[in-house]
């Protein structure tokens, strides 16, 4: 199997996720996982893009090192819920991305509007500019690794 084969698989899954954990690397070479809640994946290729809002540390690592390893996982309460209830997961409760991020650049205006979309209600009054949220500064994220998370009996079978 090759990583990508499941792309739409790890779409869904990082889709049902409330945020997503960005690891770095540390100049001292320790990791560092930071939260982000801006990550956009391709419809089709192993590419994401995320607005780099609050990431002053991930930044400067990112400038060394442009390296990062994402966690998403289906945070659904009802996803959870029937899997432990049937006692087996349908797809993975959560997919590790890794890849390298590229230079910061501006965001296009379609890009702000995908976030806003990709936020549902939330994104309707988000506020960007002087009086909100800058998010004026994008990354694309092109990976060249997914690996399902496994959770012992639970995942068994799935992707193996």
């Amino acid at each position: 199997m090759q990583p990508f084969d499941h792309w739409n698989t790890w779409k869904d899954v990082a889709s049902q996720s409330f945020g997503f954990s960005f690891a770095s690397v540390n100049p001292d070479g320790t990791p560092r996982v930071t939260p982000i809640g801006s990550l956009i994946l391709s419809k089709d290729e192993p590419k994401g893009l995320y607005f780099q809002i609050f990431t002053s540390k991930m930044t400067r690592n990112l400038e060394r090192n442009n390296r990062v390893c994402i966690l998403a996982t289906n945070s659904s309460k009802w996803f959870l819920l029937r899997s432990f209830l049937s006692r087996k997961f349908k797809t993975p409760p959560g997919v590790r991305l890794s890849g390298m991020v590229g230079e910061k650049r501006i965001a296009t205006e379609d890009e702000i509007q995908s976030l806003k979309e990709s936020l549902g209600l939330l994104g309707r009054f988000l506020k960007t500019g002087p009086e909100g949220l800058n998010i004026k500064y994008v990354r694309e994220n092109h990976f060249d690794s997914a690996k399902p998370v496994y959770v012992g009996k639970l995942t068994k079978g799935l992707f193996e």
